[in-house]
């Protein structure tokens, strides 16, 4: 497994070859949600601004159409950790089904 931050699937070429060598998936969550997560830390460059909603909301109406391209979409809500890792594995089974 390889998790890596929102802005390496925006690249062309870094998007393809995840595509192609791997099973790619978005986890999703409402602004509010991803807002009040990025809070917690003062690492996060372009949330920097006076205004993080409003970036968040700027980078999503911008990357999730790029987002959507990854092959499983998981909504991860304000959820602790294991029930978004659960809602992986039942993405990643279903997928698997689907193909055999």
């Amino acid at each position: 497994m390889l998790a890596t931050g929102g802005g390496a699937f925006i690249h062309p070429q870094t998007r393809a070859l995840l595509l192609e060598k791997s099973v790619s998936v978005w986890l999703k969550a409402d602004i509010e949600v991803l807002a009040r997560r990025v809070s917690r830390k003062d690492v996060r460059p372009l949330l920097a601004g006076p205004d993080p909603l409003a970036a968040l909301a700027a980078q999503a109406r911008d990357r999730y159409p790029i987002y959507a391209l990854a092959d499983l979409e998981v909504e991860t809500g304000d959820t602790p950790h294991l029930v978004a890792v659960d809602a992986i594995l039942k993405a990643l089974a279903q997928r698997a089904e689907a193909k055999a």
